[in-house]
C-alpha cells in the first residue's frame, strides 16, 4: 500500500480520488483550504485517512502542510488537484482575478511539487500525477486565463518529467474533458463584454449555463484511473480523459501537423547558418 497526499480535497475530483484511495487500502493525506468538510471521510477511514489544512496559494501553507505529511512518513502519490474556474473574454477579464487563476492552477501545482521534489528525489522513487485540462492542451474562448494556467502546468510537468525520470519519479498529467464538480459553479464569470463578442460568447455562455449536472465525466471513474495509472512502472505523461478530451486533442494534434507542413518552408528560412 502506498501513501496519497492529494490537494483540493473537498468536492469532486479530489474528493473523490481520496475516497478510492482509501477504499482500495491506500494511506490518504486529504487537503482542503477547510479541512473540516472532510470530516466524514475521516470518520469512515480513521486509520487511514489524514485531514490537513492547505492553500495552494500561500507557501506558508504548503510548508506546513507538506512538513506535516513528511513527518509521518515517506509519501508515494502527489496528486495535484486543487485549482479554480474562470470564464470570461480576455479584454474583459480582470487582473487580480487572472492571477489568482494563474497562483491556484500554475503556481500551487508548481511549489507543492516543489516542495516534494527533495523527499521524492532522495528516496529515489515517487509518483506526481496533476489533474490539468483538456483547456492546457488547446485554447477556447472565454477561457483565455484558465487555459494558460493550464498550458502553463502542462508545460512545466513536461519539464520536470525529462529532469526526474532517471531518478525513479514518474510525471503524469491527467487531462480531462468536462466532469461532474463544482468547478463551473464555483468559478467566477465576466458575462458583460463588448458586443463585438456577441457572435462567440453568446453560443458560448448558453454552453456553460446548461453543462454543469449534464458533464459526461464521472469523477469516481477518473478517480479509478488514477488509481490504475499510479500503478505502472511506464505510465503515460497525458492521458486525455473523456471523449470530447480525445476528439479535441487529436483535432489539435492534427491541426498543428498540417500548420507545421503548411508552413514549413517559411518556418525553416530562419535557419541561415544551416
Amino acid at each position: 500500500m502506498a501513501t496519497w497526499f492529494i490537494t483540493g480535497c473537498s468536492t469532486g475530483i479530489g474528493r473523490a480520488t481520496a475516497e478510492a484511495a482509501a477504499a482500495a487500502g491506500h494511506t490518504v493525506i486529504a487537503t482542503a483550504r477547510q479541512p473540516q468538510t472532510l470530516a466524514d471521510l475521516v470518520d469512515q477511514y480513521p486509520d487511514t485517512v489524514i485531514a490537513l489544512p492547505l492553500d495552494v496559494t500561500d507557501p506558508a501553507s504548503i510548508d506546513t502542510a507538506v512538513s506535516a505529511a513528511l513527518a509521518l512518513g515517506p509519501v508515494d502519490v502527489l496528486v495535484n488537484n486543487a485549482g479554480i474556474g474562470y470564464f470570461s473574454t480576455i479584454e474583459d477579464s480582470d487582473p487580480a482575478q487572472a492571477r489568482a487563476v494563474m497562483d491556484a492552477n500554475f503556481w500551487g501545482a508548481a511549489q507543492v511539487t516543489t516542495a516534494f521534489l527533495p523527499h521524492l528525489r532522495e528516496r529515489g522513487t515517487g509518483h506526481i500525477i496533476t489533474v490539468s485540462s483538456i483547456a492546457g492542451v488547446r485554447g477556447s474562448a472565454g477561457m483565455g486565463y484558465y487555459c494558460a494556467s493550464k498550458w502553463a502546468v502542462s508545460g512545466f510537468m513536461e519539464a520536470l518529467a525529462k529532469e526526474v525520470s532517471h531518478l525513479g519519479i514518474r510525471v503524469t498529467l491527467i487531462e480531462p474533458g468536462p466532469v461532474l464538480s463544482q468547478w463551473i459553479p464555483s468559478g467566477q464569470k465576466v458575462r458583460t463584454t463588448h458586443p463585438d463578442y456577441a457572435p462567440i460568447m453568446n453560443p458560448y455562455w448558453d454552453r456553460i449555463d446548461h453543462l454543469p449536472g449534464n458533464q459526461p465525466g464521472d469523477p469516481h471513474a477518473l478517480a479509478r484511473i488514477m488509481l490504475q495509472v499510479a500503478q505502472l512502472p511506464e505510465p503515460p505523461l497525458h492521458l486525455l480523459a473523456g471523449q470530447h478530451a480525445q476528439t479535441q486533442g487529436m483535432v489539435k494534434a492534427e491541426a498543428l501537423a498540417e500548420e507545421i507542413e503548411r508552413w514549413e518552408a517559411l518556418g525553416l528560412s530562419i535557419d541561415t547558418r544551416g
